[in-house]
Parts: structure tokens; C-alpha cells; sequence
């Protein structure tokens, strides 16, 4: 296993010093900026499988993995959650890649996705219009700048934001493309990627 996580951090890490890239989530603890009624760890699954179709369907490579975050950071209702999550890079350089990141991370209701230009800057950048929700308290669009992305030996992929951990713990050692895909696979991440999340 150890063999297995170093050889696809060694992949991810190279695959991000050439191309765009960065990370991205459906969990969410509860619905209206976590005011509302709580998501279910079924749903919770349905719309990451959900967020993976439309990923792919775009023709971005996708690697799954296993996240520490803190919704509403900084705020009263801040809550830390493990959530499954997926690095994705930019491999056919679409130029729509950053603001699609955005769309996708809007419509699932998160806080933010990461994104990591080919310069290798990495931003923490908001994607709702929650009052609490960080970095944007309200806007979408607002970029912090992240701390030097690092690869450890473990498995772990983290930066840190104002002291706050955003950690992946554990990588999948597989990265998705639709060029893997059988036909029917294709069809069916199409079909799949149509559905929107229920409210």
C-alpha cells in the first residue's frame, strides 16, 4: 500500500508541474449553508458520484481522496468534516478549467475548491454565497493565495491556510479518464453526469 501511495503521489506531482490542477468536493454537512436539513451519508455519495461523472465528462483525469476540511471556518458554525474528495488535473489544458471548478463547486454548495495554476500557485477560492462560508463570506470568486503544496511520504497531501489544516490523508491509486472508459461506461457517466443534485 505504501509502494502504491508513493507511486501515485509521485504521478499527481508530476502531472500538476505540467498542467493546471486542484481539488474539489459534493459533501456537505447540511443544506442553506449548513442551516438547513443535514445531508445523509447516502446523499452525500449519490452527489460525489454525481461531481465525478461531470468531472470526467469535461475530460479532466480525476484521483479520488479522502479530505480533513473545516466548513464555515472562522465562524460560529464552523464544524471540521472528513469528506471524500477528488484531486482533478487539467490534462487536455481545457481553458474553461478554474471557472468549470467553480461552477461545479457552486452547485454542490461548497465553500471553495482549490485551484493550482501551471505557474504552480495554489488558491483557496470561494464558491457560495453563504455569510459564513470561507474565503468569501458571501462572494464567489475570492481567491486566497495557499501555503507550497507538498507531497508527503505517507500519503498525505495538505497546504495550510491562516494556520487552518486542509489535509488529504490517503490517495486512491488510480487516476479516471473517459479514455479508460468502455463505450458503455461512457454513455452511462454521460447520462449520469445530467442528473443535478436534489435540494
Amino acid at each position: 500500500m505504501k509502494d502504491i501511495q508513493e507511486s501515485s503521489l509521485s504521478r499527481v506531482y508530476r502531472q500538476t508541474k505540467e498542467h493546471e490542477s486542484g481539488t474539489i468536493s459534493a459533501f456537505r454537512s447540511a443544506r442553506n449553508c449548513n442551516q438547513g436539513e443535514e445531508y445523509t451519508k447516502a446523499e452525500n455519495k449519490k452527489n460525489s458520484s454525481i461531481l465525478k461523472a461531470k468531472l470526467l465528462k469535461a475530460g479532466f483525469g480525476v484521483t479520488k481522496v479522502l479530505g480533513t476540511y473545516i466548513e464555515n471556518f472562522k465562524s460560529d458554525n464552523e464544524i471540521e468534516v472528513k469528506e471524500e474528495s477528488y484531486l482533478v488535473v487539467n490534462i487536455k489544458d481545457s481553458k474553461n478549467f478554474k471557472q468549470k471548478l467553480i461552477e461545479l463547486g457552486t452547485e454542490f454548495e461548497q465553500d471553495s475548491i482549490t485551484y493550482q495554476n501551471k505557474d504552480g500557485l495554489y488558491y483557496l477560492i470561494s464558491t457560495n454565497t453563504c455569510e459564513e462560508g470561507y474565503p468569501g463570506f458571501g462572494k464567489i470568486g475570492v481567491e486566497v493565495k495557499l501555503g507550497k503544496t507538498i507531497f508527503g511520504k505517507d500519503g498525505e497531501f495538505h497546504s495550510k491556510v491562516n494556520g487552518r489544516p486542509f489535509v488529504f490523508e490517503n490517495i486512491d491509486d488510480r487516476q479516471e479518464t473517459l479514455l479508460k472508459k468502455s463505450i458503455s461506461e461512457i454513455r452511462s457517466f454521460t447520462e449520469f453526469a445530467k442528473l443535478t443534485k436534489e435540494k
